[in-house]
Formats: structure tokens, sequence, C-alpha cells
């Protein structure tokens, strides 16, 4: 699947409609959201902090609305302006209407609720230490809600293989979502509803532009692979030092698509030399010395990574994410030897 599986909309894209449910971003992303089966994720986290919003903001409306009672003590003499009730039911009736309107909306999806049971705590709190994002300096260094968020759908995605768009108008999200390869980043909703609008022609360019110029993501490869470890199959024979000559990608696919990005996986085959050191016995086997020898080995490989692409040409102009799915590389090839 290429489209995202699942929707994460973050509480500024919300704030950003002004809690509007029938507003036109949110309403033409509805049928969309139908039509491609799109999971509706809500972490605890974020909707504590719905409700929070839309208890501060009826507050704050009926602030207003008392503050234009005292300033305009004639608008009590329009017959549609409401009548002054006891502050606390009021308050109750406001909080209602505005709930009601938010379960509504929920009702238009395939919602999936998250608690924290798939949280890492120790694993936020080194985010919070290193002030990694969506923690910042300054005001934003204490943003445990939105910490939570990703670590939530982030845990889902690892469980189910989902692709989570997640849509916020906070940049710090953005860089968050850039060390996952299943956080696909929005910077709004109608950007999402454009991508679900588009076909599989969107996808056919987005191949071949990536097909034209693989170099980056070579790149990439060889760099990891250059920080990888490697060992002979044979424990006669000790790795001294490898020269890598290049990794080489030879099938890539697709399987999330963003707004200006995508996550694709590949395989590649990696050609590198071994410099293989090991005790060569003399004839009667009771002596020895070290020899050395080099060989060349080709190692199939696999990966993922997030790219971004350039707006004007469809190419590769970042990779904000890359991992080689494995481990250390055994060697097999075994070097000629004097018998």
């Amino acid at each position: 699947m290429s489209l995202p599986t699942a929707v994460f909309l973050d509480t500024s894209v919300l704030a950003g409609q002004q809690y509007n449910f029938s507003s036109a971003a949110l309403t033409t992303f509805i049928p969309l959201a139908k039509k491609h089966d799109l999971k509706l994720l809500l972490p605890e986290a974020t909707e504590s902090e719905v409700v929070r919003q839309i208890r501060e903001r009826s507050q704050e409306a009926l602030k207003a609305l008392e503050d234009a009672r005292r300033r305009a003590p004639f608008l009590s003499k329009w017959k549609h302006f409401p009548p002054k009730q006891t502050s606390y039911m009021t308050d109750w009736e406001v909080m209602r209407i505005a709930k009601t309107e938010w379960e509504e909306f929920l009702k238009n999806f395939n919602l999936i609720k998250l608690d924290y049971s798939g949280v890492n705590l120790k694993a936020v709190m080194h985010w919070y230490d290193r002030i990694t994002p969506p923690f910042r300096e300054g005001k934003k260094r204490k943003e445990f809600p939105d910490a939570f968020a990703i670590a939530i759908i982030e845990a889902h995605a690892r469980k189910t293989g989902d692709t989570i768009a997640v849509v916020s108008e906070d940049s710090d999200m953005k860089l968050a979502c850039d060390r996952f390869s299943s956080l696909l980043y929005f910077k709004s909703l109608p950007t999402l509803t454009e991508l679900l609008l588009s076909d599989s022609k969107k996808l056919d360019k987005i191949r071949e532009s990536l097909l034209n110029d693989l170099s980056t993501i070579e790149e990439a490869a060889t760099e990891a692979a250059d920080e990888l470890d490697y060992y002979h199959s044979d424990r006669e024979y000790k790795v001294k030092r490898t020269k890598l000559h290049g990794v080489s990608v030879d099938d890539v696919r697709v399987v999330g698509i963003g707004a200006g990005e995508c996550t694709i996986t590949f395989d590649c085959e990696l050609e590198a030399e071994h410099l293989l050191e090991w005790n060569e016995w003399d004839h009667y086997g009771d002596d020895y010395h070290e020899e050395e020898a080099w060989v060349i080995e080709s190692s199939p490989l696999s990966g993922t990574a997030k790219v971004t692409l350039d707006p004007k040409t469809g190419a590769i102009s970042d990779v904000s994410y890359f991992d080689l799915e494995t481990g250390d590389i055994e060697i097999n090839e075994n070097p000629r030897r004097r018998w």
C-alpha cells in the first residue's frame, strides 16, 4: 500500500479550524478517509488535550459573551441575544454541545483509540534529556503531550505495519516524524486530501523519478555499510580490514507517499574487499606464521529510507531516515592458500 493507511490529527489542526467540525477542510477530508478506509488514530494524550482545549475555548466564548453584555447593555433588547443564566448551567450546556460535536465528528472514521501501554517511557525521557523533537529549547521544552502522541502512534505502526499520515501545523512534529520511516508528515489537512485524490499515475511518476537516479540512496547505503562490522563464517579467518567498492540498488518499492516525501524499501548489493588474516601452520604442524590475503565478495542487503523529493524534478533531494536491515555481515569467500 503506497498511500497512508492511518492518520493522526494533531490538536494544532483542529485548533486551526477553530474546532469547527463543519469546516471545508474537515468535511472534504471525511469522504476520502472513508473511501480509502483510512484509520483515525487517537492517542489518549491527544484526546485529553482536545477535551482541555474545547473546555478552554468554551469558557473563553462565555467570557466574551458576558463582556459583550456588560459593554453593550442594549444587546439585552435583542430578542436573539441569549438570556443570562447561572454560570454552572451555562458552562455545562456549552461544554456538552462542544463535546457532542467532537464525538459526532469521530463517528465518521474507523476510530482506533490508543492508550499509554505501548509507550517506552525511558525512550521519551531520553528525548526530553537530549532535547530531541518534538522537545525543543524554550517554551517547547515540555512538549510531553506531543512526545507521548508520537511514541504511541509509532509503537502502533511497529505493531501493525501501518503507514501513518501525521497532520500537524507544528514544524517540530515534522522533525519528530523524520526519525521514523512509518510516520509521514503533512503540514495541513488539504495537503493530505489532495494526495488521497491522486491516482496511480502519481505513484508511477514518483517511481520513475526515483529510478532515474538512485545515487543518493546508494551513497547513503555505502555510508551505512561503512559502519558495519564484518566477520568470516570460518573462525580460522579474521577480517582485518575492509574496503568498500560501493552499493548498487537493483529494486525499489514505494511503500508510503507523503507531502513532498516518500518512504521506500529497496534491495541492494554491497561489493567489498576484505583483508583476511589467519595462522598458517608448517608442514609438520608444530609451528605457524601469520598470513594475509584479500578476497572480494558481494553481499545482498535490503533497507528502508524516507526521502524528500525535489518539487520541480521529483528527484531525491534529501534522505531524512535510512536503515540497512542487517546486523554484522558474514564473509564466506576463502583466500587461495598454498597447501
